[in-house]
């Protein structure tokens, strides 16, 4: 699917988001981030057709309570759901997407859908 220069893609595999990461980089793209919210609507409409939630490629791994892009870029767009971040159980340091477009923190170490972005 593409918006403006970006085409976000998926092969329908699930990973971790070390694993969801690294997929993307060997398929010579990154894990989908959007920057606005025709990215977030199309990253939104293949994990639909999919039926399963993805990760972003944004994070607060480094600064608890700064997400940011997986380049340390601050966050320009954010889709969050009410309430969120909320860092539950002190571990959420990864984004997933619902189905609904709105935004999660949620462990990195669950298993989503890999959408990359070329």
């Amino acid at each position: 699917m593409t918006v403006g220069e970006k085409i976000f893609k998926t092969e329908g595999s699930e990973g971790n988001f070390e694993t969801s990461k690294a997929a993307c980089s060997q398929a010579g793209g990154l894990l989908a981030s959007p920057r606005n919210s025709a990215e977030n609507s199309a990253i939104q409409q293949i994990a639909g057709r999919h039926k399963k939630m993805p990760f972003l490629g944004i994070n607060d791994i480094q600064t608890e309570g700064t997400f940011k892009h997986l380049n340390g870029e601050a966050l320009g767009y954010s889709n969050w759901a009410s309430n969120e971040p909320n860092n539950s159980e002190g571990i959420e340091d990864c984004v997933e997407v619902h189905s609904s477009g709105k935004w999660n923190d949620k462990s990195c170490a669950e298993k989503r859908l890999i959408i990359c972005e070329y």
